[in-house]
């Protein structure tokens, strides 16, 4: 009897070790390349949900069904990113790929005593509105641009699973530390991170439970049991480990821990490099967190550490995608699958396919579990 993909999910998620290479799920993860790979131009699907899911249509013609999936599109996603966009077919010729602009919001470090005050909801309202194009004027046109986010979501999410791919995550978030990050710029705050991280602390102590308390309402709403965290910047990559012990990680750990009793995994996206933070995962219930390493993170170090306690994905390199063969990328994947018998891996690329990937090495990359 076939197996569905979702079936194949919550076998790697159990942590249980595969009996047969054909329980492991595939997940080239896909967003933009579906344009390229579909023959979608990236204004249009960057413009329309309907022309992103031509653009999956195609993709899936012609290398093949995986078991996972973005289900976001990519005009939401760079909304929700929260950082300045230059799009395609706006600033951008029609084909290139969607760029973010990190451009400090504010210059003065009194302003996290403003945050403090008007309230994390508030502040980020007003942020988000500032750094539209052009900026919004109104509240009822942010509430209206959620609104149009959670139509197009209904479509997205419908189509995945109608098609009987997973949704990598159900709803998603970015911690307050991270967004605060991207708001101020990564160089005048981990300036800010040296010189007085105390107001830093105090606004996400006080504030990242109440964020995740929406982020679970919202996901309940849904019926949703996965909730994505885009942490990026609390990795090796952007702050010391000492930083990540001593101001990121209690906060995290609350946070997981929040999710993980109302019955949610913690779908962590690792970019950059994790290898020094891996070993504090094994702190916390098993199965709580399913974490998602683009390469720069030592894979095998960090199966061999999480084996038995969290599941992780990975991390077919995009260079490999783009310049490679497909029987180098086969021979990558056997690696990975070999390694990953032992149970809580999901094969996957390492972050995004990129938009040059050669649509034979991501077939590879599927047929590799699925031919």
């Amino acid at each position: 009897m076939a197996r569905s993909s979702m079936e194949r999910y919550q076998k790697m998620l159990s942590l249980e070790p595969y009996t047969d290479r054909d329980e492991m799920p595939v997940f080239p993860m896909m967003l933009a390349s579906y344009g390229t790979l579909g023959g979608v131009s990236q204004k249009d699907i960057c413009a329309s949900a309907d022309k992103w899911i031509e653009s999956v249509m195609n993709t899936i013609a012609r290398v093949g069904k995986p078991d996972v999936s973005m289900a976001v599109c990519p005009g939401d996603t760079i909304f929700i990113m929260g950082l300045p966009a230059r799009i395609p077919g706006r600033e951008l010729p029609d084909n290139e790929l969607y760029q973010f602009v990190e451009t400090p919001f504010f210059d003065d470090p009194e302003e996290y005593q403003k945050i403090l005050q008007m309230g994390w909801e508030a502040w980020n309202a007003q942020y988000l509105m500032a750094i539209q194009k052009p900026a919004y004027t109104d509240p009822g046109q942010l509430y209206a641009r959620f609104g149009e986010f959670g139509a197009n979501a209904q479509k997205t999410y419908g189509f995945f699973y109608s098609q009987g791919i997973v949704p990598d995550f159900d709803t998603a978030m970015a911690p307050i530390f991270d967004q605060l990050s991207m708001a101020r710029t990564m160089m005048e705050f981990t300036c800010d991170l040296v010189e007085d991280p105390g107001p830093i602390v105090d606004i996400m102590r006080k504030f990242q439970p109440g964020a995740d308390m929406a982020t679970i309402g919202q996901a309940k709403a849904n019926h949703g049991t996965r909730v994505g965290s885009f942490a990026m910047r609390s990795s090796a990559t952007f702050v010391s480990p000492d930083i990540f012990e001593e101001i990121i990680w209690p906060v995290m750990k609350d946070s997981i821990l929040r999710y993980h009793e109302a019955g949610m995994v913690y779908v962590l996206h690792a970019d950059a490099n994790w290898d020094p933070m891996i070993p504090y995962f094994t702190e916390l219930p098993k199965g709580s967190v399913h974490i998602e390493l683009d390469g720069a993170t030592d894979i095998e170090k960090a199966y061999d550490t999480l084996r038995g306690h969290q599941s992780i994905r990975g991390d077919v390199p995009a260079t490999m995608l783009a310049y490679g063969t497909a029987d180098e990328v086969s021979a990558y994947c056997e690696k990975l699958i070999q390694m990953g018998m032992g149970g809580g891996f999901m094969l996957g690329s390492g972050c995004e396919v990129p938009l040059n990937a050669k649509p034979e090495n991501v077939k590879a990359m599927i047929d590799s579990l699925r031919a």
